[in-house]
Parts: structure tokens; C-alpha cells; sequence
């Protein structure tokens, strides 16, 4: 399972969830890793851990983004890899829900992959084999009661991917995205424990009627970064359960004990 032998990637919101499970793969199959995420003691996880160092950033800035793709160049010579998974949430009414927090997680989620992507370009040019997957979300494939705000900042992912792909694909770099379906992290840890109803709701709507793992996300990042999907991009590929194959209009069937 080599398949990231010698190469060297940058992954954002490293600190738990889905971007360590990332991080931790890629190095399992050879690669070095850059962890960047806001949450310093949250990157402790880093500590001894080999192949990976951290480094403490914040995706919304336009320095911060430069300074991780500087990071990886002067500790591991090259970048071949760009993971942008880094993303927050909301929850609120259109008409309710502040317009800073609104602008909040556009920063975050839509345009921290814009800058990190920018800042990384050159560097992955370089690569002759460079890939940048972005975490998407069904929630931007389509709408959700009340997450509006979340709903139209992934939705701006999926199709920045598609452009991106199209954009860059004379310069060997390959873009692609993931959109997880309820997917047990750290952000949607306050469902299971808060709101236990609703996450068995979801639960319920899932055709393989259970949550998803980070670790089953990470999988399908970690092909799309991989030599294997040398021929793939600008595509977004649902991890969700089979979720958004479904109309919504009935229950898939109930697993059997």
C-alpha cells in the first residue's frame, strides 16, 4: 500500500476529524505530511508521530496560506499534494442568521480553499504528478433545513473543483473533491451528544444505515491523491452512504438483525 511513497503533502484542519485520518493514511503509504490547523494544542496528536509535522495556520488568511506551502518546501524539498479540508459549520434561518456568520463560513470553507490553493500552485507545478483534493459536502450538492450559509459555501467548492480542474489540468494538477455524508468528527460529535434523536433521523436516511468513519473518507482522499487516479479529475465523489442517491421521498429499507 505504497502508493504515496516519497511524496509530500499539505493537509488543512489536520487536527482531528477527517484531516487527521488523512494525514495518518498518507504516511501510513509513504508520504510526509504537513498538518495545519488553527487548534495548536489539538495538533499535539503530531507529537512523535513520524513522517508528519505541524504547523499552526488559519486558512482565511492570505500569509498563513503561503507560510504552510514555505513550511513543506523547506523541511521536505517539494510539494506533491494538497488536501484542503478545513471547513466550519452554522446553523440558522435566512432572514435569522447574521451576516457574519454568513461571511464566517464562506471564509472558511470556500474561500481558505481558494487561497490555499492559489499559494500552493507554483510549488505543485513543480511536481509533474501534483493533486489537490478539496472536502466538499452532500450539503453542497444539494439544500439543507436551516444551513443555508453551509449549503452555499460547499456548493461553491464543488464547482471551484470543477474549474480548477479545468484551469490547471495543462500544469499536471489534478483537482478533485470528496462530499461526505454524516460523517462522526468533531463537528458533528454535538448531534450524536446533543441531539441524539436527529442523529438517528440521519441515520435512517442512509441506505447503509449507519454513520460514516473519517477513516472511510480519508480512504477516498487518499486514492484521489494518489498515482492511481492519474487520470481523474475535476470530479467530486459522494462518500455518504448512498445519502444523495436517494430522491428523499422514502425511507430505504431498515437493516436486518
Amino acid at each position: 500500500m505504497g502508493d504515496q511513497e516519497g511524496r509530500v503533502a499539505i493537509v488543512t484542519g489536520a487536527a482531528s476529524g477527517i484531516g487527521r485520518a488523512t494525514s495518518e493514511i498518507l504516511t501510513q503509504r509513504g508520504a510526509s505530511v504537513l498538518a495545519v490547523d488553527a487548534n495548536a494544542e489539538a495538533l499535539g496528536w503530531t507529537d512523535g508521530a513520524a513522517a508528519v509535522i505541524s504547523k499552526v495556520g488559519d486558512v482565511t488568511s492570505e500569509a498563513d496560506n503561503a507560510a504552510m506551502v514555505e513550511a513543506a518546501l523547506e523541511h521536505f524539498g517539494r510539494l506533491d499534494v494538497l488536501v484542503l479540508n478545513a471547513g466550519v459549520a452554522s446553523v440558522g434561518t435566512i432572514e435569522g442568521q447574521t451576516l457574519e456568520s454568513f461571511d464566517q463560513v464562506v471564509e472558511v470553507n470556500l474561500r481558505g480553499s481558494v487561497l490555499g490553493l492559489r499559494a500552493a500552485i507554483p510549488a505543485l507545478a513543480e511536481s509533474g504528478d501534483a493533486a489537490v483534493v478539496m472536502t466538499a459536502s452532500v450539503s453542497g450538492l444539494g439544500g439543507d433545513p436551516g444551513m443555508w450559509a453551509y449549503n452555499a459555501a460547499k456548493g461553491g467548492v464543488v464547482n471551484l473543483v470543477r474549474a480548477a480542474a479545468v484551469d490547471l489540468g495543462h500544469r499536471d494538477i489534478r483537482v478533485n473533491g470528496v462530499c461526505p455524508g454524516p460523517t462522526r468528527t468533531a463537528m458533528t460529535a454535538i448531534i450524536e451528544n446533543a441531539a441524539p434523536e436527529m442523529f438517528e433521523a440521519m441515520r435512517r436516511r442512509l441506505p447503509l444505515q449507519r454513520w460514516g468513519e473519517a477513516s472511510e473518507v480519508a480512504e477516498v482522499i487518499a486514492f484521489l491523491a494518489s498515482p492511481a487516479a492519474s487520470f481523474v479529475t475535476g470530479v467530486l465523489v459522494p462518500v455518504d452512504g448512498g445519502v444523495s442517491a436517494s430522491t428523499g421521498q422514502f425511507l430505504p429499507p431498515e437493516r436486518v438483525a
